[in-house]
């Protein structure tokens, strides 16, 4: 009696909700974020019609629009490796290729325009590139650490002070970005560097191992060690941005979503 009444225990606990093997493996299966996109990426830019750009860790570049609906792929493996993406002219998007010194232009279905080899110029060992707000393309000359303005010919349009006129040596920038007359350059280990769209150089922040920023507006957003944080450029404070990154260590804000991304995929939570 003792013994059926035992089997009849066991039975009742494995057919109850949440229990059991079966029910614990969907749960594992179904835990984290909803992920917008299952994409390895290595970044996201959006443009003024909201369509996402998408860099993935093997190097293709993919274009959805704003519903996640894929619409053109690029995915060339014989240019090299792609580190960057700028999609401030959605006409022109400018890709760096840095072991080959080499700017590649796609147009907004992701066919290639054009290439311009910096071997072929003045300009070597450049690290990062960015398009201009006159649509022309700024780099950094870290021979001899100059901020420079270029067309798309590769011809100098603008070339800044030395940096070393201010103090400042040995910079090796891994990211440069333009936006509403504001150019930010970021070294590693020196911090964020503040140009006007002139080229000239206005300030640096000491914050070293910074790897994203974004300008929007008055603020300079940024990760750093797996948080976010933002800058007031007029009023020289930081402070940290209070959002759930979900795990995830690099983000892109638009004024109506937060585009959290890396290696597990891409999720837009509204603002």
């Amino acid at each position: 009696m003792i013994y059926r009444q035992l089997i009849c225990f066991v039975l009742l606990i494995l057919l109850l909700p949440g229990c059991g093997t079966t029910q614990s493996k969907e749960a594992l299966l179904t835990s984290g974020p909803k992920l917008d996109l299952e994409e390895k990426i290595d970044q996201v830019e959006i443009d003024n019609l909201q369509n996402i750009y998408v860099l993935t860790i093997d190097n293709r570049i993919i274009r959805y629009d704003s519903d996640f609906k894929k619409m053109f792929e690029y995915n060339n493996s014989s240019i090299g490796d792609i580190v960057s993406i700028d999609a401030t002219n959605p006409q022109k998007i400018l890709c760096f290729i840095a072991d080959f010194n080499r700017i590649l232009v796609l147009d907004n279905t992701l066919a290639e325009i054009n290439t311009l080899d910096l071997t072929t110029t003045e300009f070597l060992d450049i690290t990062a590139v960015a398009r201009s707000n006159d649509n022309k393309i700024w780099l950094f000359d870290p021979i001899n650490q100059v901020l420079v303005k270029i067309d798309k010919l590769g011809n100098a349009q603008f070339i800044s002070n030395r940096l070393s006129d201010y103090n400042l040596g040995n910079v090796n920038p891994t990211i440069v970005r333009e936006k509403e007359n504001k150019v930010a350059m970021v070294d590693e280990e020196l911090g964020i560097l503040f140009f006007d769209n002139f080229g000239q150089f206005l300030k640096m922040i000491p914050e070293p191992d910074v790897d994203y920023i974004q300008i929007f507006g008055d603020y300079i957003f940024y990760s750093q060690y797996g948080s976010f944080f933002q800058y007031h450029t007029k009023r020289f404070e930081k402070q940290p941005i209070d959002i759930d990154g979900e795990g995830f260590l690099k983000f892109k804000m638009t004024k109506d979503y937060v585009y959290l991304y890396g290696e597990k995929g891409l999720i837009r939570k509204k603002q």
